[in-house]
């Protein structure tokens, strides 16, 4: 029975192999430009992602970044992809992401004289697609005065194909079940119930498309991340509270963690490790779910977001099974 239950409560990542993020090296090449691949001005931000029909505030200052922005208003393209950007694990090779989002630039203020020039351009935009990309043109240091670029192809609207033909009814009935789980438990993060109605399956890449879903489900999974990481912090919190009263000490703005006793410095380490092991990784899956799901189909994201709902279903009516037998 245990073992049973170990594999009920196993998520779908670990019975199955997840689709891989493509990466580029992250290093110049020469490309011959022709009429879908162009030079596309390129702003990596690490790890974000965003997803089309998303609205995006940046903040820029950079003195780079500060051309890019005078560069593509005056070219009038008012636009530029945002790819993320990682450094392999086992290897240490930068690289880049094929698939990237493309912002479009819907306001820009000057805002330096508010800021005494700390910050140049508040930018408000819009993401209206995905860009392919086929290589890095040019590279891009902090102090330089050049921006990055890339070669790439802006990806036109997904014409639906026979392949792309999906059964939306069972992943509305899978969601419905889930809501009713979510909310005959004690789910610390649930959907609304009126959300099974309203629930976001069309094609295309508006507000109220499937990429709204796939950003609720994101943002879903970063709540359940934070409220853990708080609930694991929270007895700490209230133990090192007590220390600093006993020390008359309550109103103190900053601990040393040198100057805490040895069983909560055991504590503290137990809280980090297991944040760390428990949270980081939710985040980063959300973080990857929508980085996948820019490089597939409209049927392939689908059957993804499908499948993460199932898999949540099993994982619910897991815990209410151990609840029951405990």
């Amino acid at each position: 029975m245990t073992s049973l239950l170990l594999l009920f409560l196993l998520p779908l990542s670990a019975l199955s192999l997840t689709t891989p993020i493509s990466y580029l090296p992250l290093q110049p090449v020469t490309i011959n430009t022709n009429t879908k691949i162009n030079i596309i001005p390129t702003f990596p931000l690490g790890s974000a992602v965003y997803t089309p029909g998303e609205s995006v505030t940046l903040s820029i200052f950079e003195p780079r970044y500060r051309k890019m922005y005078d560069h593509i208003l005056l070219n009038g393209s008012r636009r530029f992809i945002v790819p993320q950007t990682i450094t392999d694990p086992t290897t240490g090779e930068k690289k880049v992401s094929e698939y990237a989002p493309v912002l479009y630039l819907d306001e820009l203020k000057d805002v330096s004289g508010k800021t005494g020039d700390q910050v140049k351009y508040l930018c408000s935009h819009s993401c209206v697609g995905i860009a392919r990309i086929a290589g890095v043109k040019r590279l891009s240091q902090p102090g330089q005065d050049e921006w990055m670029e890339c070669y790439a192809e802006v990806l036109p609207e997904e014409v639906i194909t026979v392949e792309d033909a999906v059964d939306l009814t069972a992943i509305r009935s899978h969601y419905k079940k889930l809501v009713d789980l979510q909310h005959t438990t004690t789910s610390s993060v649930r959907f609304t119930k009126d959300s099974v109605n309203t629930l976001a399956l069309a094609p295309g890449r508006e507000e109220g498309s499937l990429w709204s879903t796939v950003r609720l489900w994101s943002r879903f999974k970063d709540q359940y991340a934070s409220n853990l990481e708080r609930e694991i912090q929270e007895s700490l919190q209230m133990k090192i509270l007590d220390h600093l009263k006993e020390l008359n000490q309550e109103n103190t703005a900053s601990i040393n963690f040198e100057s805490l006793p040895d069983n909560l410095k055991k504590e503290v380490l137990e809280v980090e490790r297991r944040v760390r092991e428990e949270c980081a990784p939710i985040y980063e899956e959300s973080n990857r779910f929508l980085q996948v799901c820019l490089q597939m189909s409209y049927g392939e994201r689908v059957k993804e977001v499908s499948g993460r709902i199932e898999e949540e279903v099993r994982l619910g009516e897991g815990r209410v099974m151990l609840s029951n037998i405990i």
